[in-house]
């Protein structure tokens, strides 16, 4: 039995490694989107999007703590200054704009759409099937 929980352990911490990592950056890619990025078009600089910016995958790190628990967050920085806290509290901008003070929380909205959608928890079950575990949603 111990032999058997180990290698449902090992299984479950690929599939959150590979497809609920995967969804859960996706997720957090579109709520950026949404919350971040289609909120205003900015005149005083150019987005950097995928190429340093806020959905650029090296801005988002995944880490598995432990086979059921993936961290994800976004880690983007520029000269020292945590970008991600700024866009989502609103505070801390160099330069005066519309939205100066006002919160984008795209963490909690990548969080709520995860919840709505249980597209993790299918993540989880393909991750399953994936490596031939017959699992059953209930």
């Amino acid at each position: 039995m111990e032999k058997l929980l180990q290698k449902l352990n090992r299984n479950i911490g690929s599939a959150m490694n590979n497809e609920v990592n995967k969804v859960t950056r996706d997720t957090m890619k579109e709520q950026i989107q949404e919350t971040v990025y289609d909120v205003y078009s900015p005149t005083l600089y150019e987005r950097q999007k995928d190429n340093g910016g806020l959905i650029d995958d090296d801005n988002i790190k995944t880490t598995l703590i432990d086979n059921m628990t993936l961290i994800v967050e976004n880690i983007r920085s520029d000269d020292g200054v945590n970008v991600t806290e700024v866009v989502e509290t609103g505070e801390g901008y160099k330069f005066d704009f519309p939205y100066n003070g006002v919160p984008r929380p795209f963490t909690a909205a990548t969080k709520e759409q995860l919840e709505d959608t249980g597209a993790h928890k299918y993540a989880l079950y393909r991750g399953l099937k994936r490596q031939g575990i017959d699992v059953q949603v209930k």
